[in-house]
């Protein structure tokens, strides 16, 4: 029997798990898109650019690109984000899953309010032209932190 102590319990373990990760992705700034498809499996680093609520985050490709292709047959998908470290008490990282699709047109705010010194550019504002927008809409994270013992892990479904 779940008492309502149990959930206001669970829920506030909940919202300082979201935070941690919340902070940790606006600490960085590239992620490691993991996908699967017709050709294959395919991995690609790309700036992100997360939500308030981070619930999904924002990266622009080129349509026919390989991760990007992979998506017409399967949208499931993995991510990674993590500093570079060689002691592995330091190694942190943020492992999530969810799936990929074309951003709404208003998201361009949110992706060019991180990044943006790309209108400012020339050469990056006219690439504009050949990139899509999209969202990594995350359904699970997992936080690992080394500082706090090897393997320590802290995991979220959304």
């Amino acid at each position: 029997m779940t008492r309502h102590t149990d959930y206001i319990i669970n829920l506030s373990l909940i919202e300082i798990l979201m935070e941690r990760v919340r902070n940790y992705l606006e600490e960085h700034n590239t992620m490691t898109l993991a996908t699967v498809g017709k050709k294959g499996i395919s991995a690609a680093a790309v700036f992100y650019s997360e939500t308030k609520q981070c619930d999904y985050l924002l990266f622009v490709s080129n349509p026919n690109s390989e991760h990007i292709a992979n998506l017409e047959s399967e949208k499931k998908c993995a991510v990674t984000i993590q500093s570079d470290g060689l002691e592995w008490e330091i190694i942190k990282g943020l492992q999530l899953k969810g799936i990929v699709e074309l951003a709404d047109e208003n998201d361009w705010k949110i992706y060019l309010k991180k990044f943006p010194y790309i209108k400012e550019n020339e050469t990056l504002a006219m690439s504009l032209k050949k990139v899509n927008l999209y969202k990594f809409i995350i359904s699970w994270a997992r936080l690992i932190d080394n500082s706090k013992g090897f393997g320590n892990r802290e995991e979220y479904y959304l």
